[in-house]
């Protein structure tokens, strides 16, 4: 029995105390998220129940303390739990509960100090304010306001990075053992207050939605801590993570857009997904003997890119691309993200159009190649080079020359060439596989 607990304990229990967004872009939707992205359990206790979306907090049902004290008893009895983080605790009565728990169960307290919705509307009642400066604060490990929360607490206006610094000394003056002040609001520069000792963490400003990104940060922060990494390796670690996750907001209702923390997992997952789909790809083409006929002078390439691709960094390809070599097809390098800005660019004018069409492969231009196309009834489409204006990209601009005259995405796009250009046969399907297997029914057929 010992033995299962202690199995147990090796995998990271944590908790949060706070409010439930119904919205499900902050409070404890976006802690358990951010805990589920990073490894470790979630368990929550709720403190009040908000009917709130992105434009803002419409009401708050605050939770009986009852129920709160059974909420973090029943947790506490039974999980391994050493790290708990704070976010909504409305009163001054619940802050004191908190407070207690923390105490009586030696928890390591990452505080974040919500008083005011990312979306509008106030969490916290001035008393509550009074009891967290005075009951909880001295208690953390360490605090997470941003600008607007460390000028409430510390009194002072913050306007630059000395004002954001100077209310960081004041909150540890307060007993926090570390403060960090997030500046979303303020160039982008987190600042860590540790002691003496002052880190700034620079950053830049992404495009995407904010709603949430507190309770990301603070909850990240928290995960990482708990499973074990040191002190400014974890403010560092989650900061970047909720920067993914505001990369990967997407508008959802009228107000701000909630932060995505399980975007760049999905990122990972797919690219993982990618490589293995051209993998099989590689190994249909290479098996076959009658390819070799269809590998153009210079050369071929394959490329699949993520459904979401707007660069040649989101698509794969063949570094060094495919040759002919006595009568055989060599893969003459690795399969890599941004291998190829040609292929990339016909794959990236198909995604804009239709975002299930995401590989594509250059092959021969003869005529025993366009005829096997026709005989396995693809549909085909072409562009002259001739036609193209300056200034533009051969491959952006003729493979979406070649959809706008076939009102789709054909699976065959070809080019006579021009001056210095051999003449090309593009094929473009859903996958590297369904374009390998094309390519590998054109060659038969062609001879």
């Amino acid at each position: 029995m010992n033995g299962a607990r202690d199995d147990r304990r090796m995998h990271r229990a944590v908790l949060t105390i706070g409010g439930s967004d119904s919205g499900g872009g902050a409070g404890i939707q976006a802690d358990i998220k951010t805990f589920s992205a990073l490894g470790v359990h979630g368990a929550s206790v709720i403190t009040a129940i908000t009917a709130q979306n992105t434009t803002g907090v419409k009401h708050v049902f605050p939770v009986t303390p009852e129920a709160i004290s059974a909420q973090i008893e029943a947790v506490l009895e039974d999980l391994p739990i050493s790290w708990a983080k704070t976010g909504m605790l409305h009163s001054a009565e619940v802050v004191s509960i908190v407070a207690e728990a923390v105490k009586g169960h030696d928890l390591s307290l990452v505080l974040d100090p919500v008083i005011e919705a990312q979306a509008g509307g106030r969490l916290l009642d001035r008393e509550a304010e009074k009891a967290l400066v005075e009951e909880l604060l001295p208690l953390a490990y360490v605090v997470t306001p941003n600008i607007f929360e460390a000028q409430a607490l510390s009194g002072i206006d913050i306007l630059d990075t000395e004002g954001a610094l100077a209310a960081g000394r004041a909150i540890l003056e307060l007993g926090a053992s570390n403060v960090v002040v997030t500046g979303g609001h303020l160039q982008c520069q987190d600042l860590l207050l540790h002691g003496e000792d002052v880190h700034i963490l620079e950053g830049k400003r992404v495009e995407g939605g904010d709603h949430g990104v507190g309770c990301t940060f603070s909850s990240a922060l928290l995960a990482l801590l708990a499973k074990g990494y040191p002190l400014l390796h974890a403010v560092s670690a989650a900061k970047s993570f909720a920067v993914e996750a505001i990369g990967h907001s997407r508008p959802l209702g009228e107000g701000a857009s909630p932060v995505d923390q399980l975007g760049v997992l999905r990122d990972e997952a797919q690219r993982f997904r990618i490589l293995c789909e051209m993998d099989q790809a590689l190994e249909l083409l290479l098996g076959e003997p009658a390819l070799h006929n269809l590998i153009p002078e210079v050369g071929s390439n394959i490329g699949m890119g993520t459904s979401t691709a707007v660069s040649a960094l989101d698509v794969a390809a063949v570094s060094g691309r495919l040759v002919r070599s006595n009568r055989q097809v060599k893969q003459t390098g690795p399969i890599r993200f941004g291998a190829s800005s040609h292929i990339a660019r016909v794959i990236l004018a198909a995604i804009g159009f239709d975002s299930r069409i995401r590989s594509a492969m250059n092959i021969r231009l003869s005529k025993a190649v366009l005829r096997a196309c026709t005989d396995l009834e693809l549909c085909i489409s072409s562009f002259d080079r001739s036609e193209e204006p300056t200034g533009t990209r051969t491959m952006s601009w003729g493979t979406a020359k070649a959809i706008e005259a076939s009102g789709r995405v054909p699976q065959v796009v070809w080019d006579p060439g021009g001056y210095g250009k051999e003449p090309m046969v593009r094929l473009l399907g859903e996958s590297a596989s369904v374009v390998a297997s094309m390519a590998i029914d054109i060659a038969r057929l062609a001879g």
